[in-house]
Parts: C-alpha cells; structure tokens; sequence
C-alpha cells in the first residue's frame, strides 16, 4: 500500500483531472435523475445515452483480464501518510483507536498471516501500533474500573445503638450514661460530633482525596476477570489513583505516548507525595516517560520525589514497613521452596545476614563440605530450625566433636569467626569450635540442646495443614503429584519427603480420601492415634516382593479409618446435625469436599475458612453437607452484601448471584489422579 493513495488535490479542492466512471460502474451515469413534478412524465424512463466509447467495459483482445489483488483501506484526510502508522521523530504516531485497530488488522489478518507479506519496516510499525493500542485499552480498562468506582463509594458502618442502661437503685448515683447524658468515651449525637455534617451511611473521602469504593464491588469485577478479590480491589485502587492524581499521566496512557509500565512506575515513585505535590510532578514525569527507559525513568522520579518532598523517602520507609513488612514461604515455578522476607529494619536484616555468614564459616571450618553459598543455605535452615549440622560430623582421630580444626585445618584465607553480631545467645560471635549461641558441646544456651540434622533425622513436619498425596506417589509407584495446603503442588519426591517429616512429629493426624472417577472426594475418613507414614519406595533388587496393591491395603489396614460417604448430586441428610456449630467429622467431610474458598477465583485453603451455612441456619438452613461450605471471612460477609444471593442447588455446587444479576458457580474440588 502506496504511501500517498491518493492523489492530492487539485486547486480549490477541486477533483483531479481523469476520467469520469464509466456507465455500468455505479456512477453517476448509472443513476436515472427522478422526474420533476408537474412535468407530466410517466411511464419507465429509457436508457441512459450512450456515451462514448472509453475502453472501461472490455480489456483489449489481445489482452486476457487478470483478477486485481491489493489492500485498499480508506483514511481520513488527516491520516493520509501510511507513514504515521508506525511514526517517528519527526511524525507524531496515528492515535491508538479504532481507526489503528481497523489498519492493523486488515494488514495482519485475522491470523497474523499477513505479517509474512509486509517488508520489516511494517513490522516495525505494527511492534509500535500494537504497543500504542495496549496502552489505549489499559486506559480504557481504567477508565470503566474508575468510573464503576465513584457510583459505588464506600460506605462507613453504621454505628451501634448502645445498650440501655439498667436502673440504678434508689439514691444510688447515675451511672455515666444514665439520665439521657452521654457516657464516657461517646460522643454526642448531631453534626457538630461528626465533624462532618454527615449523616450515618453517607459515603466518606480519604483524607488524601483518594476514592474509596465500596468492598464488594471489587468481588464482581473479579469474578468476571478470573482474578482474586484482592487482584480486583489493588486494580481498582490503582486505576483511580492513577486517573484522579495523575492526569495528565493518565491521558498520556490513552493517546498511547508511554505505556503501561511507564504508567506504573510514575504511580509508584509518587504515590508517597500529597495531592498538591503529585499534581507537580505529573506534567514532568508524563512528558519524561515518552523518552526514557524503565529505568531512566524511575531514577528521574525519584529525584524529583525528594526534590519536591525531602522528607518522602523516610515516610515511605516507614509507611512500607508498617504496612507491608512479612515473612511467607512460597513454592518456587522449579517446584522447589523459597522463603521472603520483606519491609524489614535495614539495620537487622544486615545483622542477621552477617549472622548467617557467620554460621556458614564455621560451619566449612568445622569439615562440613560444600561451597560457602551452599553452607549459607545450610546455615540460615539451621539457625531458623535450631539445629547443628556440625553435630553429624564424626571428628577426627583425636579431636572432639566440635572442637577448632586448628591451624591449617581450616579453609585458606579463613580467621575464623568474622566480627558481627552472634545467635542465639547474645550479641557477639559465638564461642570457637561451636554455633553463635550455644557451647562447644553444640548444646543451646541457655536452656534446650542443639537438635543434630542429617540425613537420618531430617526435619520434623507437623502437618498441621494439609498434605494431600496420593497413596500410589506415597508409596512410589505412581509420579502423580500431591499438594500442600497453603503452598501449592508437591513433585512425588517432595511429597514423599513431607509424608517422611510429617511421621516424624507427634502431632500429625492422617487422613484418607477416596476419590471418584473425576477427582471429587468420594470418601473420607481419619486414623486415630500416632501412625508412621506410608512406606516408600522400595529398593531395586531380585527379591520377591509383595504386589503393590497388596502394600497399599496393608497400610490403610493399620490405619484403622473407618470411610464415611461424601453427599454428591442429592443429600438423604444422613450425616445432619441439631445444632448451630457442626461437629469436627462434619466439619472434615465438609473441608474434604472443598479444599478451598468456595467463591469464585478465591484460593484461601479450607482450613482458615467459616462453615457457612448457605440458607441461614436461624431461616431453616440445615447443619448438613447440603448447606455448609467453606467460605473466607471477606467472602461471607460479600454473601450478605446487599443484592448478592449464595445458592447451594446440589452439594457443594454453589451458584453466586451478583447485584447485577450475573451467575458464576463452583463445584467441589478435583484432586490430581
């Protein structure tokens, strides 16, 4: 396609110069002028004169026509230049719409086999037309998240009526309170109490005049988008900062000048500003981001944060440990581990770094083999679990456990204990020959002894949550993966070493699970008592061993469950119960069925759940497996929101019914086969 497709115009926007369309061709000559009225014409009007002969109608003879391929795609005036697609230095870009996504799509086609056909300048112009229109429909998400924000602003909960007060006996004094005055602590009734003017249940602002929208709108956006509440609600908040205190960032986005990355860093690096402040820094850094990179840019607003406010960076320190400060777990993509901790005193986290450095020296002066970035993993699981992995070593002839390898014993170039702070017994570096915080002898000061680990102890797991595995992975004939609640999926292998960990702790209950065909819980029931857990996998070797299902039956025999039945389809309330609060059997057949949240996107894991009662046990509800569910803390309280409806047609099939009418149901949980 032509740069210029068309022909400019001639003088006075007259048409060029050329050939008029010929007859046959929807021209004007096609078209039959109406009749005036009064001229007395009736009748079908004839044909058009002939005109002349021009060649339009028939190729020449010697000529066979050929079928005419091409793009033709008409642009207004203004985006004439095909050249604006793509842009550049010196050509604004074409503004990311309809009338981009129209280009773009009629020169990718449908499936993208139109880009094999254009010459790589396009491509490059379809990388930053594809780009511009991201850019534009982040912008319009936004737009529609804010905008559904401001019709639903939050509400603050109306207050308590207080009690009234019991009669004070006679020519006893008035309690505080009594005699129609207010108590201590309240406040009296009336505009001049709340400050305000406010009557209970208006919507209130931020001090800061950020919008504040109502909880449970954030829940049906999530449920639309896949996403959890929580997703829902951040995206929401963000699109309202980003839309009422950055403005002209905000346009920036939808004229697709900076993308959204741009966008969320200029949000990021002032959310910590006041609105005044903010409202500085937008035109600066929105005109910034069309030329920088991610990271150009988020040095620029950096500066301009402490050039504008010098006392930021500290609030947003103390703000950011206050609120965000933790230390979670996580499963790593691999399927490995890994633990966090975030928002810490940076004075600490330096310590207990050099604690852990500390740690992992002695424990290469003492033999223990590896490299210093293994040993450091070895020593921060020590110093977490209050174990020696020296304590495993078997010492030299001669030489006491635990005991300074001596001069030239020791790695090259290692003083041994490096100045810094000690364990667990004190500030300092820990005695030679032993871990910070405990004797030579590897006991813990000041009470307790230092656990050993290795190989034949390993870590002591109480499975306090769940660990779902199942038996054939627990017993090494099948590589099905298991899962932890909490933490997500287990490879066989580390499923088979948690079941190992969990047999170790006195604590740990097992539980057995009959699934159906699909996955669903079929079955449950729980041993009593302590139980080792299920036997490994057992060694390659010429000797005769029984039939695999012969060991799974074995084990479940000496577990002693006895299986109670999971309701499915219909209820014959044979597991019903009188009252309000259900019984812990109940209360495991219910969490077995649902191993999560019953709302949708929701992954909190069953255990930190209420048992809801689905129809409300004081309107006839049933303390049964028909209409009890688990059901986070935020999603109960969204069931009895306003407009929304909780339904339980079958068991554990549960339908949500938002406030404007949408339908989104979940069913019991599959576990992997």
């Amino acid at each position: 396609m032509p740069e210029e497709p068309f022909p400019p115009p001639g003088p006075g926007d007259q048409e060029p110069p050329g050939p008029a369309l010929p007859a046959g061709r929807n021209g004007p000559q096609d078209r039959t002028p109406a009749a005036a009225p009064g001229t007395g014409t009736s009748g079908p009007a004839g044909p058009p004169p002939a005109g002349p002969d021009d060649g339009w109608d028939e190729p020449p003879a010697d000529q066979p026509e050929e079928p005419q391929q091409g793009l033709f795609v008409c642009l207004p005036a203004e985006n004439m230049e095909l050249a604006r697609f793509g842009g550049d230095d010196e050509r604004p870009p074409m503004a990311p719409g309809p009338l981009l996504a129209m280009v773009a799509a009629a020169v990718a086609g449908g499936d993208g086999a139109g880009l094999a056909q254009v010459p790589e300048e396009m491509l490059f112009a379809m990388i930053s037309g594809g780009r511009r229109m991201s850019s534009w429909a982040t912008w319009l998400e936004f737009s529609a998240m804010r905008e559904l924000a401001l019709r639903h602003p939050a509400v603050p909960p109306r207050p308590r009526t207080p009690r009234p007060a019991a009669p004070a006996a006679p020519g006893a004094p008035a309690a505080p309170g009594a005699g129609g005055g207010p108590a201590a602590g309240q406040t009296p009734a009336g505009p001049s109490a709340a400050g305000t003017g406010a009557a209970p249940g208006a919507p209130v602002a931020a001090e800061d005049g950020r919008v504040q929208f109502d909880d449970f709108v954030a829940d049906e956006v999530a449920f639309g988008l896949r996403m959890s509440w929580h997703g829902a609600a951040d995206r929401i908040s963000y699109a309202c900062d980003l839309a009422g205190r950055l403005p002209v960032t905000f346009a920036a986005l939808g004229a697709g000048l900076i993308d959204p990355v741009h966008a969320k860093i200029i949000s990021e690096q002032t959310d910590i500003l006041s609105a005044a402040d903010a409202a500085k820094a937008d035109p600066l850094l929105a005109a910034a981001a069309q030329h920088k990179t991610y990271a150009e840019l988020r040095a620029a607003a950096a500066k301009l944060v402490l050039k504008l406010d010098p006392e930021a960076a500290e609030r947003r320190k103390q703000a950011r440990r206050k609120n965000d400060a933790h230390v979670r777990p996580f499963r790593e993509d691999s399927g490995n581990a890994g633990m966090t901790a975030r928002e810490l005193p940076s004075d600490e986290v330096l310590a207990s770094w050099q604690h852990v450095e500390q740690r992992a020296r002695e424990l290469r002066a003492a033999g223990v083999p590896g490299s210093l970035r293994e040993l450091r993993i070895r020593a921060y699981l020590d110093l977490l679990q209050e174990r020696d992995s020296r304590l495993t070593l078997t010492p030299a002839p001669g030489q006491d456990r635990g005991q300074d390898p001596g001069p030239g014993q020791g790695p090259v170039g290692d003083d041994g204990p490096q100045p810094g702070p000690g364990g667990n017994g004190g500030n300092g570096p820990g005695p030679r020959g032993g871990p910070a915080g405990t004797g030579p002898d590897g006991h813990a000061r000041p009470d307790g002894h230092a656990r050993p680990a290795g190989p034949g102890t390993g870590p002591s797991l109480a499975a306090l949550v769940n660990l779902t595995v199942p038996l054939a992975t627990a017993l090494g004939l099948s590589g099905v993966p298991g899962e932890a609640g909490g933490f997500g999926l287990l490879d066989a292998g580390t499923a088979r070493d948690l079941l190992a960990a969990a047999g170790r702790s006195p604590h740990t209950r097992w539980c057995v699970t009959v699934l159906y065909p699909d996955g669903t819980a079929a079955a449950h029931g729980c041993a009593t008592g302590r139980h080792p857990p299920p036997p490994g996998p057992e060694p390659p070797g010429p000797d005769q061993r029984p039939p695999p299902d012969t060991r799974a039956e074995d084990y479940l025999r000496s577990l002693g469950v006895r299986l109670v039945p999971i309701a499915r389809g219909s209820c014959d309330h044979r597991h019903a119960e009188p009252g309000y609060q259900p019984s812990r059997k109940l209360q495991h057949l219910i969490r077995t069925r649902s191993t999560r949240c019953t709302a949708p996107g929701c992954g909190r894991p069953a255990a930190r759940c209420d048992l809801d009662h689905t129809l409300a046990w004081d309107k006839g509800g049933l303390t049964c497996e028909c209409d009890l569910a688990p059901v986070c803390r935020h999603h109960h309280r969204c069931k009895q929101a306003q407009g929304w409806q909780l339904t339980q047609p079958e068991p554990g099939v549960l339908q949500w019914r938002t406030p404007h009418g949408r339908t989104f149901t979940t069913t019991p949980t599959e576990y992997p086969l």
